[in-house]
């Protein structure tokens, strides 16, 4: 029997619609015996790639095509179901892929954006492509209304200048046979070819429950028959027998109509198979290479060699054969017209006054060195261009800037200006469904409130939805919360079945392709949120496709570090060339060695700053080591100590083999990098560095994994004995896969230093731009309280002082600190020395901004900062215009204190009869609005476009109204109680998510005291191994992947005196997870761990909620206090269920941290780490 065609097939692509990935249709299609498949996704080509990859590995030719929504006609139709629009299928002929991209392209320039919609006109102009009107279809619609003539007149528009063919579908539901037969009969009575479909969207019967829950979620309506796309459980992919058997039930006992039904449908699969190595144009050797208008290969030569002697590198023999290396291995890939392309970039984005910077293994190149792609001199640091680029690899080069990320789009906007929309796209990234997502939409779909379905969702960690059954009975937060006992068994069911699907489609955060006038028949196009043209496909689809990428990472230290510059410029008139900074300043390395880096880049977690005490770093390539020591492969192969240790002189520098001891010099012996796994894979095969970057690669890959040690085990120099053998592969095998990239650490080590550059020198200026610009993991109010510690004071909101940002004010005349006082007499200077961190801001101050009051419009702000000074609160209310809320608001944190001379907090009586209080000024908020003849009321925010700021701040200032100077309603002064001092913190910490005029820790000194907790200052004095009480506000949670496998919770407490970190076992977490989780102010019981002269943590045994102890002391003393924090915990079952364990034995629980730490700034007062439950109540 000839194999059938499926020729109208959905995947998960077709999003909050389909349920099955690509490789899961095509390994069914073999197992059904089936040569061809196609995929026809809705609104366009996201999974064609994955499918093309799919159908290439099991031999099968491929079928592309696109479901598409028909434009409006303007006939009411119902808002949601399967009448709500008509559908149309696509397919393109074997040499039609382009002609499919452009349709898709100008579909979803037609249409609203995520809604792309097509008529016959516009399938028309884009030869090559075959139009199957099935059930969904205008005349589908017509035929299964019995409106026979309308549905032949449709027929007729369609076949204009179009090849059509009628599809027949029979799932088996309500009217399909009769309007399958009713379809099959108008296709004979025209002459019109008929197919026979089943319009899949699922893998087998049994996923129907997932296609409700997804057309609910998809429609934003709860789960109910009239809501669903589906009449029966039928539109999976079935066999050719079920399918025979479906054309059967159509045609009756005329085998002549079954036959030439199912002949048609092949001849028009055959018409429209490709071979799939017309989208894989990686693996065909076919690139989209950038158009640069002249040869670029002596272009690129060219400016190399200029590169050279510019660079002081042109009587280096080294960087000559270095640069002929690279320069050979670019000219036979043909890739000189990408580099040429990106040093394009990287100039014109440095012209535009943008901080830039290359990351990641580009900064290997020299190459990139010399183009000023980036700053890294790779000989300087002995880094490989084969980690890079190398003649065996099969990947296409990737080069990552890193730039400012206030001014990311600006970046793009220029690229975009360059080379012209025709020829540059945006990469685009599938947001997919985790637990909370699923939970949301689950709940959504049941009915469920709101509120609940929020609590629910944020009581779990940022986890699988497959996990989500696993962590209720695995986490001990979650056992407590008993969610489990909830009667929410059917909606954790349903969310556990959407894991992994796509969500929805979003920008990526940096990838642009560079490409050429060809760009858009390769790949298909259509508008992100931000109106930039954006592909379909994502970082690998662009790869294998064969289009060229760069990354444009907007980091926001790199904005930090630039607001931190142009704030030193305003305040002291100085100008910082920061990348001619030294970077041999004592004082710098002096300051990371007393681990005082919160705020610094890449070294201010918990556990850099107790690795950096630990290592001491003392130079550029000290942190180089230090980044890349901080990661899961040296963790993993055990290599963290024995290199502390030799570094240290503890211990004697060991080589597995004398060959080895060039690759590992530099790290006495302890392979720390990437490149040295290549180095000792060369040395002891001799295979060179292309092949042994290409077995780096594959021990990634548990398949490839063991074909990998055979190969090592085969190859290595007969010279080596079995044991120095054997201790190699277990270090490559631990480390090759997890380790980190020199030449990234190297990347990174530079704006790390230069962070702690500006830290140490220009304190206030550096907290300046870490508040404006967030680039680190701990919330602002640490940043501030840090800062207070340095040496800052910090000034509350004013009106007529604040800015838009944070800003840097003198206070008296300058004061420059010597960076050698910090450290103490020369007598006192030793390895346990303390650092003086409250002299690095002495004589200046931060100002609180207007951005940082909850609820404020960017429009508001203009106007604030546009009208200062302002004389009365009526003056401001007149000019600024803020709506009622944020009135309110700026005048309960003291935002007109300074201006009617308010003194809350100063110990004074509450009540204070004559005399103006923030209440009465509150009070008049209300009368000026009453008083206003606008009534001017919040408004919403404008949705962010291009439009230049000058512009939005004439148009808000154009729109002034005129009020009446005087009040309508008179309020007496002191009518209204003062705020105390606690009202005044909390009104802070509410509206902007700092604690300004009192550290909240201070309110409860009095318990603290009482119970002798130990503060942060004070626990470098402690003993080893002693048990002691630590308190305070908690800053962040986090959940790390470690060697052991356990779920390691390691917190961060700050107590107003520093910052205490906590690590809490699996062993205590069945009494403490809940409490860490869910409490802000803790008291820790735990064990005082030194880990090297300057750096303490604790080793967690217990902890409580400080509110509830606050309660305890006030209802029953401190005595009762006291027995409760001495009493023994009970005992509980901690963290259950079973570790990931791979092929090289690492082991990982399966709830640990495994998406990015940082995440987009929020007015949550403490960081919680992927990995971190939230808050949870039954």
């Amino acid at each position: 029997m000839t194999p059938f065609v499926h020729l109208h097939v959905a995947s998960a692509y077709s999003m909050r619609y389909g349920t099955t990935f690509p490789p899961a249709l095509v390994a069914r299609a073999v197992e059904h015996g089936m040569d061809m498949l196609a995929l026809t996704d809705r609104d366009g080509l996201y999974g064609a790639v994955k499918h093309a990859q799919a159908c290439a590995e099991a031999g099968l030719k491929s079928v592309f095509g696109v479901d598409l929504a028909l434009a409006s006609t303007g006939q009411d139709r119902p808002r949601t179901g399967p009448q709500s629009q008509d559908r149309v299928t696509v397919l393109a002929r074997s040499d039609a892929w382009a002609s499919l991209c452009r349709l898709v392209t100008a579909a979803h320039r037609a249409g609203e954006r995520g809604s792309p919609t097509i008529t016959a006109d516009l399938v028309g102009a884009h030869p090559g492509l075959i139009v199957l009107l099935g059930p969904r279809s205008d005349v589908g619609r017509a035929v299964a209304a019995g409106r026979d003539e309308q549905a032949r007149a449709l027929l007729e528009r369609w076949r204009a200048g179009l090849t059509v063919a009628v599809e027949v579908i029979d799932q088996y539901g309500y009217r399909d046979a009769a309007t399958a037969v009713r379809m099959l009969a108008l296709a004979e009575s025209t002459g019109v070819p008929a197919i026979l479909t089943n319009a899949v969207r699922y893998l087998d019967p049994a996923d129907h429950q997932t296609g409700d829950v997804l057309d609910a979620a998809r429609q934003l309506v709860p789960l109910h028959p009239r809501h669903l796309e589906r009449a029966t459980s039928h539109a999976y992919l079935k066999s050719t027998k079920e399918m025979l058997q479906v054309a059967r039930k159509i045609c009756g006992a005329d085998d002549q109509r079954i036959t030439r039904l199912l002949r048609t449908t092949r001849r028009l699969a055959e018409a429209c198979a490709m071979d799939p190595l017309q989208v894989l144009g990686l693996k065909a050797g076919r690139l989209n290479l950038p158009e640069v208008g002249r040869d670029p290969v002596p272009l690129l030569r060219n400016r190399c060699y200029d590169g050279l002697y510019e660079r002081g590198l042109g009587n280096s023999a080294d960087a000559k054969d270095r640069l002929r290396l690279e320069l050979s291995i670019i000219e036979r890939k043909e890739l000189s017209g990408y580099f040429i392309s990106v040093a394009g970039i990287t100039d014109r984005i440095r012209g535009m006054d943008i901080r830039c910077a290359i990351r990641g293994s580009g900064a290997g190149s020299l190459v990139n060195y010399l183009l000023r792609i980036g700053e890294i001199n790779p000989l300087d640091h002995g880094l490989l261009m084969e980690r890079f680029l190398s003649e065996g690899r099969i990947g296409l080069p990737d080069i990552d800037i890193d730039v400012e990320s206030a001014r990311r789009l600006d970046c793009y906007k220029a690229i975009f200006d360059m080379y012209g929309e025709a020829r540059v796209a945006c990469v685009s990234m599938m947001e997919t469904y985790r637990a909370r997502s699923a939970i949301r939409d689950v709940g959504a779909a049941m009915g469920l409130p709101p509120h609940e379905i929020d609590l629910i969702a944020k009581a779990f960690p940022h986890i699988r939805a497959r996990q989500i059954s696993s962590a209720l009975t695995d986490l001990p937060e979650l056992r407590e919360s008993r969610l489990g006992e909830a009667g929410l068994g059917k909606v954790f069911s349903l969310a556990e079945k959407l894991d992994g699907l796509p969500r929805h489609i979003a920008l990526h955060p940096c990838g642009v392709l560079i490409g050429n006038s060809t760009l858009r028949d390769t790949t298909p196009i259509e508008r992100s949120m931000l109106e930039f043209p954006m592909s379909q496909f994502d970082k690998d689809d662009v790869e294998e496709a064969g289009l060229l990428k760069l990354d444009v990472l907007g980091v926001r230290m790199q904005s930090a570090m630039a607001y931190t510059l142009s704030e030193i410029k305003r305040v002291d008139d100085l100008e910082i060339e920061l990348d001619a900074v030294p970077h041999d300043d004592s004082a710098t390395y002096d300051m990371i060695c007393a681990s005082r880096t919160l705020g610094c880049f890449q070294i201010e977690s918990p556990g850099q700053r107790e690795l950096v005490a630990k290592l001491e770093p003392r130079t550029m390539h000290d942190l180089i080591v230090d980044i890349s020591l901080f990661r899961p492969g040296p963790v993993n192969s055990d290599m963290v100590t024995p290199y502390l240790e030799m570094r240290h002189g503890w211990r004697a520098s060991r080589y597995p083999h004398e060959d080895l001891h060039d690759a590992l010099r530099e790290t006495h012996g302890v392979v720390v990098f990437h490149e040295q796994v290549l180095k000792v894979i060369d040395a002891m095969t001799g295979c060179g560095l292309s092949e042994a970057e290409r077995m780096r690669r594959s021990l990634a890959a548990p398949a490839t994994r063991e074909n990998v040690r055979q190969w090592f085990h085969a190859s290595v120099h007969k010279r080596y004995s079995a044991a120095v053998v054997e201790e190699a592969w277990r270090v490559l095998d631990a480390f090759g896969a997890f380790g980190f990239c020199k030449a990234h650490a190297a990347a990174f080590a530079l704006p790390t230093y230069q962070s702690a550059w500006l830290k140490r020198h220009h304190a206030a200026a550096f907290f300046a731009g870490v508040l404006t610009h967030e680039p680190g993991m701990y919330p602002q109010r640490v940043i501030v309280d840090e800062a207070r510690q340095c040496g800052v004071t910090i000034l509350p909101l004013d009106i007529n002082r604040s800015g838009r940002h944070w800003q840097v004010e003198r206070l008296g005349m300058e004061v420059r600190v010597d960076p050698r006082s910090l450290a103490g007499p020369a007598e006192e200077q030793g390895p346990r020395t303390r650092f003086h961190a409250e002299e690095l801001g002495r004589g200046y101050a931060l100002r609180v901004p207007f951005s940082a009051v909850k609820g404020i419009s960017e429009a508001e702000v203009d106007r604030m900062v546009a009208g200062r000074p302002y004389t009365s609160m009526s003056d401001f209310w007149d000019r600024a215009r803020p709506s009622r809320p944020v009135m309110e608001r700026i005048v309960q944190v003291g935002g007109l204190d300074d201006l009617h001379e308010l003194r809350p907090g100063d110990g004074g009586p509450r009540w204070r009869p004559g005399e103006l209080t923030r209440r009465d000024l509150i009070a008049q908020v209300g009368a000026l609005e009453r008083a206003s003849a606008s009534g001017v009321g919040a408004r919403p925010r404008t949705r962010k476009g291009y439009a230049p700021r000058a512009v939005l701040v004439r148009q808000s200032l154009d729109e002034a109204v005129q009020m009446p100077l005087g009040f309508a309603e008179h309020i007496a002064p002191g009518e209204l109680p003062e705020m105390t001092e606690t009202e005044m913190v909390e009104a802070e910490l509410e509206i902007l998510g700092i604690d300004v005029s009192r550290h909240i820790v201070s309110f409860h000194d009095e318990l603290l005291d009482l119970l002798g907790v130990v503060r942060a200052r004070d626990l470098l004095d402690q003993r080893n191994g002693a048990q002691v009480l630590v308190g305070g506000v908690k800053v962040a949670t986090q959940t790390p992947a470690v060697r052991s496998g356990q779920r390691v919770i390691f917190a961060t407490l700050d107590d107003s005196t520093g910052p205490v970190d906590l690590t809490f076992f699996e062993s205590v977490q069945g009494h403490c997870a809940s409490t860490v989780f869910t409490s802000w102010l803790m008291v820790a019981r735990g064990v005082i761990r030194r880990t090297g002269p300057k750096a303490v943590s604790m080793r967690a045994l217990d902890c409580w909620n400080l509110i509830d102890l606050e309660k305890l002391w006030r209802a029953r003393g401190p005595d009762a206090v006291r027995e409760l924090v001495e009493r023994d915990p009970a005992s509980t079952p901690g963290v259950t269920g079973g570790r990931i364990e791979y092929a090289n034995g690492f082991l990982l629980s399966p709830y640990a941290d495994l998406g990015p730490a940082i995440v987009s700034p929020s007015r949550q007062l403490w960081h919680a780490s992927q990995g971190s439950s939230g808050p949870a109540a039954a």
